[in-house]
């Protein structure tokens, strides 16, 4: 009968190996459920959850890796660009006036690698996407706004005061580095929160002059009185690619919860 092997990942260099070798050990997985499926024995069930455990431990270590250079992305959240700077290598030769300029350039010239295939099942997001390639940019902006609640949803729950909130599901988390991670996802989450309250879900009537960035409330209401651009489409675009990620970790910190519980019960078998 065959037997799983325990995966053993080579030496690690640079971040984005993480996530290679994670790639490299869903495949395994894949295989090894159907190994475990013909011949479920102790050895095999423990060898395959161990290796489900190493591949989030990957996804996660790859995680914290990359949230690093949080500090040194302050400054473009402050201007609404929830974005993780060292994923997009973004280098040109161009002049630009300011950081709108040089990211609107950017994700639009690249929005089909970085924007266009991302999310895709999430409701709304591929509606979202054939409306920015269309032009229909009013179009875009109507469908990300949901899709901005959806993953409030997914992540926690608003509760007047912050548009999500993640210390309850990080809390007594006991795991490698989670401190540092805490603190990563609590900066992320009082920028998000600050930027979205202030701007986007900002209340607004009609006398008041159109603020600098689109406003939910003006849209919902009516009131809008400017023309919608791709600068505005593409930070919702990036808010909603942050949220995703931020979802995305915070499953994976419980699927690693879990599963070191079961292979603890299952090693006292």
């Amino acid at each position: 009968m065959e037997k799983i092997e325990i995966y053993q990942y080579p030496s690690i260099f640079v971040s984005s190996q993480y996530f290679e070798f994670a790639e490299d050990l869903k495949k395994k997985i894949e295989k090894d459920r159907i190994v475990l499926e013909q011949n479920k024995t102790l050895e095999n069930e423990i060898a395959y959850k161990t290796n489900l455990l190493t591949y989030y431990y990957l996804l996660f270590e790859g995680g914290v890796q990359t949230s690093l250079v949080c500090e040194e992305s302050v400054k473009e959240q402050k201007e609404g660009w929830f974005i993780w700077l060292q994923n997009y290598h973004i280098s040109t030769s161009i002049p630009f006036k300011n950081d709108d300029e040089k990211y609107t350039y950017w994700f639009d010239k690249y929005f089909s690698i970085y924007l266009e295939t991302q999310n895709s099942t999430i409701p709304y997001y591929l509606e979202a996407v054939k409306n920015y390639k269309d032009g229909n940019l009013f179009a875009c902006v109507c469908c990300l706004f949901p899709i901005i609640e959806y993953l409030e949803r997914k992540i926690s729950r608003q509760n007047g005061n912050e548009i999500f909130k993640i210390k309850p599901a990080l809390k007594n988390l006991q795991m490698p580095q989670m401190e540092g991670y805490k603190k990563y996802f609590e900066a992320f989450e009082k920028n998000l929160n600050d930027f979205l309250i202030n701007t986007v879900y900002k209340t607004s009537i009609e006398q008041e002059s159109e603020p600098e960035f689109i406003c939910r409330n003006r849209i919902m209401h009516g009131i809008f009185t400017r023309e919608i651009s791709k600068t505005d489409c593409l930070k919702l675009f990036c808010i909603v690619k942050s949220m995703d990620c931020f979802n995305s970790w915070i499953n994976i910190t419980k699927s690693i919860k879990t599963l070191s519980e079961e292979l603890i019960e299952l090693k006292k078998t």
